[in-house]
Formats: structure tokens, sequence, C-alpha cells
């Protein structure tokens, strides 16, 4: 087989396999839709659903909203959270992991700890992404944290596409291959820019084009009510967590004001 015949066989293999990669994700997308019919009679842990509907970082306020409820916790005026004296009693003690996750970290400060600073307390948010984790694995059919291979497979599928038509293009020619080290060097490089210049455009034409994974789970736990102590919170006690959620020191506010006049009062 010619050169040139070798040259028109990657085209149409790879016209041959974006049909297949279509296919597959047909499939899985109909194979989904009908498991997520059944999504209701799935026990869902309700802090899994607060992660997978809003942000990670929700978890820890509906875990908040529970540890006031059960009064472990108590918020200042100055938004500042401090651990009751019930919270030292064993019977006491949180039942699901994740409120308990979050009730460690106020129980070592000792002294009161505004919400806003859990990011920076050594362990908590580990503790807290193992727990999700942990409930992943009870629906790791709908986890948000499962990738499209279909989407990975096509772009592999253009990368060596493109890497086998700048190797036919460059590297394969004779002149490269008799003149010395000099030109080998020269085509490799070549070689790679032209793959680069091929691979970029078309990785990122199919990225936009393609028809991305459904997230029927999130889409589903998207329409389930706020978390039942997050609900039950009057609105006093919500405008204190929320307080304490988003306290900044007096400093940090001072930065934020020097920050808005320099930039000419907006962004």
């Amino acid at each position: 087989m010619s050169q040139t015949d070798l040259f028109l066989v990657a085209p149409a293999s790879a016209r041959a396999a974006f049909p297949v990669l279509g296919v597959l994700w047909w499939v899985r997308d109909r194979a989904e839709r009908s498991a997520a019919a059944g999504l209701d009679t799935v026990g869902i842990d309700t802090y899994h659903a607060v992660g997978t509907a809003r942000r990670t970082s929700h978890v820890g306020k509906a875990a908040a909203a529970e540890l006031l409820l059960a009064g472990l916790i108590r918020f200042r005026d100055d938004g500042m959270t401090e651990v009751t004296d019930r919270a030292e009693e064993s019977a006491a003690a949180p039942g699901h992991p994740v409120p308990a996750t979050l009730l460690a970290p106020l129980q070592r400060q000792g002294e009161p700890f505004p919400l806003s600073r859990l990011y920076g307390e050594s362990g908590y948010k580990r503790r807290r992404d193992a727990s999700l984790r942990a409930e992943d694995l009870e629906v790791p059919r709908w986890s948000l944290r499962t990738r499209d291979s279909i989407a990975g497979a096509a772009c592999v599928t253009l990368l060596l596409f493109t890497l086998w038509a700048s190797v036919q293009l460059v590297l394969l020619r004779q002149e490269y291959w008799t003149g010395g080290v000099g030109p080998i060097v020269g085509g490799a490089w070549c070689c790679l820019v032209l793959w680069a210049f091929m691979a970029v455009p078309l990785v990122r034409l199919v990225g936009r084009c393609r028809p991305r994974r459904r997230d029927r789970f999130a889409a589903y736990c998207r329409r389930l009510p706020a978390h039942p102590a997050e609900r039950a919170l009057s609105t006093e006690e919500r405008d204190r967590l929320d307080r304490s959620w988003t306290w900044r020191s007096a400093y940090e506010r001072a930065k934020d004001e020097e920050s808005w006049v320099d930039s000419g009062g907006g962004f």
C-alpha cells in the first residue's frame, strides 16, 4: 500500500469511529433516561442531594442548620458561631457524618468561630468530601464525578488522527532521514507544530458541538425541596446563619472597600 493510500485510511477510520461513538452516546442516554424514571424509589441522602443540586459548600450550611436546631451551636449577633454545653453530651452527638464533621472543628476552636473560616480549617473539607464520595458509591451511575468516557474517546480519536497525519506529512518524507541529525530534529519540530495546528481547533470544535451527557441526577436533586433543617429555620435564625456564613473581618472589609474605590466604584 502506497503512502497516499495510507494517508486516505486515517480520515476514513476517523469518519467510521465518530458514528460508532454517536450510537454509544445514544444507547447510554436511553439507558440513563430509563434509570432516571426510578429515582423516586432511591434513598438519596439529603446532604448528597444538596451537594449535587447546589455547590458543595452549601452542604456545610445545611449541616449548620441541623446543628442549630439540635441546640449544639448558636449564632451571635456579630456573626460568630459558638458551641453550646449540650454539644459535650455524647447522647447529643449528630448521627450523620456531615454535621459531625462540621461540629468537630468548632469544638476544637474552643472559642467563637465564624462559619466563613471553615475552609481554612484543616481536615474539614477533606472529611466532608470523603463523606460525599461515600454517598456517590450508592448511586454510581448518577455521580457528578463520573466522567464522560465517550467525549474522552472522541478527543483521543482526533488526537491520534492528527498525530498520524502530521507524521505522514512530515517525518515519513525521505529527505528528513537522509540528511543527518539536523533535518530529523527540524522535521520532528515541524511535526509537533503541524499536529498542534490541526489538533487544537478540531478538539475545540468537538468540545463545542458534541452532545453533552445529561446529568439527570442533578436535575432530579434540583427539583427536591430544600434540606429539612434549612426549611425549619425561622427568619431570624436564617439571617444569623447567613451572617456567620458570610462573616468577614474588619481588615477584609477595609480591603474590599479599598479595591472598590481603586477600581472606580465598579468592576
